[in-house]
Protein backbone atom coordinates (compact mmCIF):
# COMPACT_ATOMS: atom_id res chain seq x y z
CA UNK A 1 0.00 0.00 0.00
CA UNK A 2 1.43 3.44 -0.80
CA UNK A 3 0.19 6.46 1.16
CA UNK A 4 0.40 9.76 -0.63
CA UNK A 5 -0.65 12.85 1.20
CA UNK A 6 -0.93 16.10 -0.06
CA UNK A 7 -2.61 19.77 0.54
CA UNK A 8 -4.23 21.28 -2.18
CA UNK A 9 -3.30 25.14 -1.11
CA UNK A 10 -5.64 26.86 -3.72
CA UNK A 11 -8.95 24.28 -3.25
CA UNK A 12 -8.08 23.87 0.86
CA UNK A 13 -8.82 20.42 1.01
CA UNK A 14 -6.98 17.64 2.18
CA UNK A 15 -6.97 14.63 -0.09
CA UNK A 16 -5.72 10.87 1.35
CA UNK A 17 -4.87 8.29 -1.72
CA UNK A 18 -4.85 4.86 -0.71
CA UNK A 19 -3.65 3.02 -4.15
CA UNK A 20 -4.76 -0.87 -3.28
CA UNK A 21 -5.08 -3.24 -5.51
CA UNK A 22 -8.73 -3.13 -6.01
CA UNK A 23 -8.55 0.54 -6.48
CA UNK A 24 -7.96 3.19 -5.10
CA UNK A 25 -10.16 4.95 -1.70
CA UNK A 26 -10.43 8.69 -1.72
CA UNK A 27 -11.04 10.69 1.52
CA UNK A 28 -11.81 14.44 1.42
CA UNK A 29 -11.64 16.92 4.32
CA UNK A 30 -13.77 19.78 3.46
CA UNK A 31 -11.94 23.59 4.94
CA UNK A 32 -14.42 25.97 3.59
CA UNK A 33 -16.60 26.14 0.16
CA UNK A 34 -14.24 26.89 -3.43
CA UNK A 35 -18.36 28.36 -4.71
CA UNK A 36 -18.69 31.67 -5.07
CA UNK A 37 -21.83 33.21 -3.47
CA UNK A 38 -23.98 36.06 -5.14
CA UNK A 39 -25.12 37.66 -2.23
CA UNK A 40 -28.03 39.68 -1.57
CA UNK A 41 -25.46 42.67 -1.67
CA UNK A 42 -24.40 41.75 -5.30
CA UNK A 43 -27.73 40.27 -6.73
CA UNK A 44 -29.43 43.67 -7.86
CA UNK A 45 -26.21 43.84 -10.00
CA UNK A 46 -26.25 40.58 -10.77
CA UNK A 47 -29.55 40.68 -12.41
CA UNK A 48 -28.96 44.39 -14.21
CA UNK A 49 -26.19 42.75 -15.97
CA UNK A 50 -28.10 39.41 -17.31
CA UNK A 51 -31.16 41.66 -18.26
CA UNK A 52 -28.76 44.25 -19.73
CA UNK A 53 -27.90 41.19 -22.45
CA UNK A 54 -32.10 40.19 -22.47
CA UNK A 55 -32.25 43.78 -23.88
CA UNK A 56 -30.05 42.98 -26.41
CA UNK A 57 -31.26 39.67 -27.54
CA UNK A 58 -34.76 41.40 -27.80
CA UNK A 59 -32.99 44.47 -29.81
CA UNK A 60 -31.99 41.66 -32.31
CA UNK A 61 -35.20 39.81 -32.65
CA UNK A 62 -37.14 42.59 -33.22
CA UNK A 63 -34.47 44.07 -35.82
CA UNK A 64 -34.13 40.91 -37.63
CA UNK A 65 -37.82 39.73 -37.13
CA UNK A 66 -36.73 36.63 -35.37
CA UNK A 67 -39.38 35.14 -32.83
CA UNK A 68 -38.15 34.16 -29.06
CA UNK A 69 -39.97 32.35 -26.06
CA UNK A 70 -39.14 33.11 -22.33
CA UNK A 71 -38.84 29.31 -21.26
CA UNK A 72 -38.57 27.17 -17.84
CA UNK A 73 -38.16 29.94 -14.38
CA UNK A 74 -38.09 32.75 -16.74
CA UNK A 75 -41.57 32.12 -18.35
CA UNK A 76 -43.42 31.57 -14.24
CA UNK A 77 -41.23 34.56 -13.23
CA UNK A 78 -42.88 36.58 -16.23
CA UNK A 79 -46.21 35.54 -15.39
CA UNK A 80 -46.07 35.19 -11.34
CA UNK A 81 -43.69 38.05 -10.60
CA UNK A 82 -43.20 40.27 -13.69
CA UNK A 83 -39.49 39.61 -13.53
CA UNK A 84 -36.98 37.12 -12.13
CA UNK A 85 -38.12 34.58 -9.58
CA UNK A 86 -36.11 35.83 -6.47
CA UNK A 87 -34.48 32.96 -5.89
CA UNK A 88 -33.16 32.47 -9.26
CA UNK A 89 -30.16 33.88 -11.12
CA UNK A 90 -30.46 32.73 -14.75
CA UNK A 91 -32.55 34.06 -17.98
CA UNK A 92 -34.03 30.92 -20.13
CA UNK A 93 -35.48 31.01 -24.28
CA UNK A 94 -35.58 28.98 -27.10
CA UNK A 95 -36.00 29.86 -30.84
CA UNK A 96 -37.45 27.65 -33.28
CA UNK A 97 -34.74 25.62 -35.04
CA UNK A 98 -35.33 28.32 -38.26
CA UNK A 99 -35.24 31.56 -35.88
CA UNK A 100 -32.08 29.80 -33.89
CA UNK A 101 -30.03 29.08 -36.96
CA UNK A 102 -30.93 32.55 -38.36
CA UNK A 103 -29.97 34.17 -34.82
CA UNK A 104 -26.50 32.42 -35.18
CA UNK A 105 -25.75 33.43 -38.43
CA UNK A 106 -26.38 37.21 -37.72
CA UNK A 107 -24.55 37.36 -34.51
CA UNK A 108 -22.23 35.36 -36.24
CA UNK A 109 -21.68 38.17 -39.20
CA UNK A 110 -22.86 41.16 -36.61
CA UNK A 111 -20.35 43.28 -34.60
CA UNK A 112 -22.51 42.92 -31.33
CA UNK A 113 -20.40 45.42 -29.57
CA UNK A 114 -20.49 44.52 -25.49
CA UNK A 115 -21.64 41.50 -26.50
CA UNK A 116 -21.14 38.25 -28.05
CA UNK A 117 -22.74 34.68 -28.68
CA UNK A 118 -20.79 31.46 -27.71
CA UNK A 119 -22.01 28.40 -29.25
CA UNK A 120 -20.49 24.60 -28.96
CA UNK A 121 -19.21 25.37 -32.52
CA UNK A 122 -17.05 28.67 -31.72
CA UNK A 123 -15.71 27.77 -28.31
CA UNK A 124 -13.91 25.48 -26.86
CA UNK A 125 -14.83 22.68 -24.49
CA UNK A 126 -18.30 24.40 -24.74
CA UNK A 127 -20.14 21.05 -23.61
CA UNK A 128 -23.44 22.40 -24.05
CA UNK A 129 -25.70 21.82 -27.17
CA UNK A 130 -27.64 25.42 -27.27
CA UNK A 131 -26.38 29.03 -27.04
CA UNK A 132 -25.34 31.70 -24.38
CA UNK A 133 -25.20 35.43 -25.46
CA UNK A 134 -22.73 37.43 -23.26
CA UNK A 135 -21.51 40.47 -22.03
CA UNK A 136 -18.19 41.22 -22.43
CA UNK A 137 -16.07 42.64 -19.71
CA UNK A 138 -16.94 39.64 -17.39
CA UNK A 139 -16.17 36.29 -16.47
CA UNK A 140 -18.11 33.13 -15.54
CA UNK A 141 -16.76 29.21 -14.65
CA UNK A 142 -19.90 27.08 -15.17
CA UNK A 143 -17.70 23.79 -14.18
CA UNK A 144 -14.52 23.62 -12.17
CA UNK A 145 -13.69 20.62 -14.36
CA UNK A 146 -14.33 22.16 -17.83
CA UNK A 147 -12.10 24.81 -18.89
CA UNK A 148 -14.71 26.98 -20.22
CA UNK A 149 -15.19 30.58 -19.76
CA UNK A 150 -17.84 33.20 -21.07
CA UNK A 151 -19.65 36.42 -19.77
CA UNK A 152 -22.69 36.58 -17.80
CA UNK A 153 -25.21 35.03 -20.06
CA UNK A 154 -28.38 34.93 -21.67
CA UNK A 155 -29.45 30.92 -22.76
CA UNK A 156 -30.93 30.23 -25.90
CA UNK A 157 -32.34 26.63 -26.81
CA UNK A 158 -33.21 25.48 -30.33
CA UNK A 159 -36.77 24.05 -30.41
CA UNK A 160 -36.44 21.25 -33.09
CA UNK A 161 -39.24 18.92 -34.55
CA UNK A 162 -39.27 15.20 -33.98
CA UNK A 163 -40.83 12.24 -34.76
CA UNK A 164 -44.71 11.89 -35.47
CA UNK A 165 -44.59 8.72 -33.48
CA UNK A 166 -44.07 9.49 -29.81
CA UNK A 167 -42.23 6.45 -29.05
CA UNK A 168 -39.87 7.33 -31.93
CA UNK A 169 -39.76 10.86 -30.24
CA UNK A 170 -38.52 9.69 -27.18
CA UNK A 171 -35.74 7.16 -28.77
CA UNK A 172 -34.72 10.04 -30.37
CA UNK A 173 -34.54 12.12 -27.37
CA UNK A 174 -32.79 9.42 -25.00
CA UNK A 175 -30.04 8.85 -27.49
CA UNK A 176 -29.45 12.56 -28.16
CA UNK A 177 -28.77 12.87 -24.57
CA UNK A 178 -26.17 10.03 -24.44
CA UNK A 179 -24.68 11.89 -27.03
CA UNK A 180 -24.83 15.14 -25.41
CA UNK A 181 -23.28 13.32 -22.12
CA UNK A 182 -20.36 12.10 -23.77
CA UNK A 183 -19.42 15.86 -25.47
CA UNK A 184 -19.95 17.01 -21.68
CA UNK A 185 -17.37 14.26 -20.46
CA UNK A 186 -14.83 14.97 -23.02
CA UNK A 187 -14.94 18.73 -22.51
CA UNK A 188 -13.77 18.28 -18.92
CA UNK A 189 -9.75 17.82 -17.60
CA UNK A 190 -9.02 15.29 -15.06
CA UNK A 191 -6.18 15.59 -12.46
CA UNK A 192 -4.36 12.55 -12.25
CA UNK A 193 -5.89 11.08 -9.50
CA UNK A 194 -9.25 11.94 -10.86
CA UNK A 195 -8.61 10.24 -13.50
CA UNK A 196 -7.18 6.87 -11.35
CA UNK A 197 -10.49 7.28 -9.76
CA UNK A 198 -12.32 6.23 -12.81
CA UNK A 199 -10.38 3.08 -12.47
CA UNK A 200 -11.81 2.11 -9.40
CA UNK A 201 -15.18 1.89 -9.97
CA UNK A 202 -16.24 -0.18 -12.50
CA UNK A 203 -19.21 2.18 -13.21
CA UNK A 204 -16.69 5.01 -14.30
CA UNK A 205 -15.34 2.33 -16.77
CA UNK A 206 -17.21 4.19 -19.55
CA UNK A 207 -16.16 7.52 -19.33
CA UNK A 208 -12.33 6.23 -18.38
CA UNK A 209 -13.13 5.17 -22.16
CA UNK A 210 -14.47 8.33 -23.56
CA UNK A 211 -11.91 10.37 -22.18
CA UNK A 212 -8.63 8.07 -23.50
CA UNK A 213 -10.63 8.71 -26.82
CA UNK A 214 -10.67 12.35 -26.64
CA UNK A 215 -7.08 11.99 -24.68
CA UNK A 216 -6.29 11.04 -28.41
CA UNK A 217 -8.19 13.13 -30.22
CA UNK A 218 -10.13 15.64 -28.68
CA UNK A 219 -11.38 17.95 -31.23
CA UNK A 220 -11.84 15.39 -34.12
CA UNK A 221 -14.02 13.21 -31.42
CA UNK A 222 -16.03 16.64 -30.69
CA UNK A 223 -16.83 17.46 -34.32
CA UNK A 224 -17.61 13.41 -34.46
CA UNK A 225 -20.47 14.19 -31.87
CA UNK A 226 -21.43 17.35 -33.09
CA UNK A 227 -22.09 16.17 -35.88
CA UNK A 228 -24.18 13.32 -34.93
CA UNK A 229 -26.40 15.75 -32.60
CA UNK A 230 -26.90 17.89 -34.88
CA UNK A 231 -27.74 14.87 -37.56
CA UNK A 232 -30.91 14.40 -34.73
CA UNK A 233 -31.54 17.30 -34.12
CA UNK A 234 -32.05 17.98 -38.01
CA UNK A 235 -33.76 15.11 -38.54
CA UNK A 236 -37.44 16.36 -38.39
CA UNK A 237 -38.19 19.61 -39.81
CA UNK A 238 -39.39 22.07 -36.94
CA UNK A 239 -43.44 21.97 -37.89
CA UNK A 240 -43.32 19.04 -40.29
CA UNK A 241 -44.75 16.78 -37.58
CA UNK A 242 -47.00 17.61 -34.53
CA UNK A 243 -44.56 17.10 -31.98
CA UNK A 244 -41.59 19.15 -30.75
CA UNK A 245 -38.34 18.91 -28.57
CA UNK A 246 -35.38 20.79 -26.70
CA UNK A 247 -33.03 17.99 -27.30
CA UNK A 248 -30.47 19.36 -24.59
CA UNK A 249 -33.22 20.43 -22.05
CA UNK A 250 -33.15 18.40 -18.49
CA UNK A 251 -36.11 16.92 -17.87
CA UNK A 252 -35.96 14.01 -19.90
CA UNK A 253 -39.13 13.01 -21.87
CA UNK A 254 -41.18 15.93 -20.51
CA UNK A 255 -38.93 17.66 -23.50
CA UNK A 256 -41.24 16.39 -25.64
CA UNK A 257 -44.58 17.83 -26.32
CA UNK A 258 -46.93 18.85 -28.62
CA UNK A 259 -46.54 21.61 -31.38
CA UNK A 260 -49.91 23.59 -30.65
CA UNK A 261 -48.47 24.18 -27.68
CA UNK A 262 -45.66 26.65 -29.49
CA UNK A 263 -48.16 29.15 -30.97
CA UNK A 264 -47.85 33.54 -31.58
CA UNK A 265 -46.18 35.27 -28.97
CA UNK A 266 -48.33 36.68 -25.85
CA UNK A 267 -46.22 39.63 -24.54
CA UNK A 268 -45.74 40.18 -20.27
CA UNK A 269 -43.74 42.45 -18.46
CA UNK A 270 -40.79 41.94 -17.09
CA UNK A 271 -37.98 43.89 -14.88
CA UNK A 272 -38.83 47.19 -16.66
CA UNK A 273 -39.10 44.72 -20.28
CA UNK A 274 -41.77 43.56 -22.62
CA UNK A 275 -41.32 39.86 -22.80
CA UNK A 276 -42.42 36.96 -25.33
CA UNK A 277 -43.53 33.64 -24.27
CA UNK A 278 -45.40 31.27 -26.37
CA UNK A 279 -49.47 30.99 -26.29
CA UNK A 280 -49.99 27.66 -25.33
CA UNK A 281 -47.78 29.22 -22.23
CA UNK A 282 -50.36 27.78 -19.70
CA UNK A 283 -49.98 24.07 -20.98
CA UNK A 284 -46.26 24.13 -21.01
CA UNK A 285 -45.60 25.53 -18.09
CA UNK A 286 -48.74 22.75 -16.29
CA UNK A 287 -46.67 20.12 -18.17
CA UNK A 288 -43.60 20.60 -16.57
CA UNK A 289 -43.86 22.50 -13.18
CA UNK A 290 -47.97 21.61 -12.25
CA UNK A 291 -49.44 24.31 -11.25
CA UNK A 292 -46.53 27.18 -11.13
CA UNK A 293 -48.76 29.86 -10.11
CA UNK A 294 -48.53 28.28 -6.55
CA UNK A 295 -45.68 29.82 -4.68
CA UNK A 296 -43.45 26.57 -3.66
CA UNK A 297 -42.69 25.85 0.16
CA UNK A 298 -39.88 28.20 1.31
CA UNK A 299 -37.51 25.39 1.81
CA UNK A 300 -37.82 24.60 -1.95
CA UNK A 301 -37.32 27.88 -3.11
CA UNK A 302 -33.66 26.53 -4.11
CA UNK A 303 -31.66 29.19 -4.79
CA UNK A 304 -28.67 28.88 -7.75
CA UNK A 305 -26.69 31.59 -6.17
CA UNK A 306 -23.60 29.41 -5.65
CA UNK A 307 -21.02 29.46 -8.69
CA UNK A 308 -17.68 28.08 -9.71
CA UNK A 309 -16.27 31.62 -10.39
CA UNK A 310 -17.14 34.76 -11.44
CA UNK A 311 -16.32 38.12 -12.28
CA UNK A 312 -18.68 41.50 -12.70
CA UNK A 313 -15.86 43.52 -13.23
CA UNK A 314 -13.31 41.45 -16.09
CA UNK A 315 -12.91 39.10 -18.64
CA UNK A 316 -10.13 37.15 -17.45
CA UNK A 317 -8.28 34.41 -19.69
CA UNK A 318 -9.07 30.77 -18.89
CA UNK A 319 -5.38 30.20 -17.25
CA UNK A 320 -6.19 32.46 -15.17
CA UNK A 321 -9.32 31.43 -13.60
CA UNK A 322 -8.49 27.88 -13.48
CA UNK A 323 -5.34 28.92 -11.41
CA UNK A 324 -7.75 31.26 -9.28
CA UNK A 325 -9.78 27.77 -8.24
CA UNK A 326 -6.86 25.68 -7.83
CA UNK A 327 -7.50 23.43 -10.64
CA UNK A 328 -4.41 22.14 -12.30
CA UNK A 329 -4.86 19.32 -14.42
CA UNK A 330 -3.89 16.79 -17.34
CA UNK A 331 -5.36 16.06 -20.26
Amino acid sequence: MILYNFYEQKTKKIFLFLIIPKGITTFAIEKSSLMQEITPELQPRWNAIILDVLKKLIAICEEHHITYYCCGGTAIGAIRHHGMIPWDDDIDVFMARPDYDRFLKICEETDLGDYELHTPYNTDNFFMYFSKLCRKGTTILERRDTPCTYGLFVDIFPLDGTAEDMEEALRLKRHFTKLQNRLAIISTRYTFWEWLRLLGDTYEWGRFCYKMRAFLGRKSYRRQLLAKLDSIARQHAFGSTSHVVVYPGIYGDKEVYPRAWVSGPVKFPFEGLEVCLSGGYDHYLRHFFGDYMQLPPIEKRESHHYKEYFNMDAAEPIEVVMHKVGRHYCK
